[in-house]
C-alpha cells in the first residue's frame, strides 16, 4: 500500500478565526464546515437542547435570505447543506463543486452570522 502524503494547512486569523484545509488535487468537490465551540455538554440543565434548537433555527431564515432562498440557492449549485448538534459542538456544512465555492461561502457564512430567530419561528420550532 501506497501512503499519500496529506497536504493539510492550520492558520488562525488574527480575529481568532481557525481555518483548516486540506487540498486533494484529483477531487472537484468541496466540502466547508463551520464548527461552533458550544455543544450540548455546555447547556444548563434548564436550557437542554438549546444548541440542538438553534442549529434548527439558522435554517429558517437570515436577514438576507428566507429559509426558501437558502434551499433554492444550495439546490440551484447541487449543493447539499447540513448540520449537526454535538456534546462539543455545532456544525454547520456545505458539500459543493469547486466552482460553486463563492456561493457556498457566502450561504453558509450568512446562515451563521445573519439568522432572524423571528418570534413566529421559535414558536413554530418549540
Amino acid at each position: 500500500m501506497v501512503k499519500e502524503t496529506r497536504n493539510i494547512h492550520r492558520r488562525t486569523l488574527q480575529n481568532g478565526l481557525t481555518v483548516i484545509t486540506e487540498q486533494m488535487s484529483h477531487l472537484r468537490s468541496v466540502s466547508i464546515g463551520i464548527w461552533l465551540k458550544s455543544g450540548s455538554r455546555d447547556e444548563d440543565t434548564e436550557w437542554n437542547g438549546i444548541s440542538h434548537f438553534i442549529e434548527h433555527m439558522v435554517f429558517k431564515g437570515t436577514r438576507n435570505r428566507s429559509a426558501e432562498a437558502i434551499a433554492r440557492q444550495v439546490d440551484s449549485i447541487g449543493g447539499n447543506m447540513d448540520a449537526f448538534t454535538a456534546k462539543e459542538c455545532i456544525c454547520f456544512n456545505i458539500k459543493i463543486l469547486d466552482e460553486h465555492v463563492p456561493i457556498a461561502l457566502d450561504v453558509l457564512s450568512d446562515l451563521v452570522l445573519n439568522p432572524l430567530f423571528t418570534e413566529e419561528d421559535i414558536q413554530k420550532e418549540e
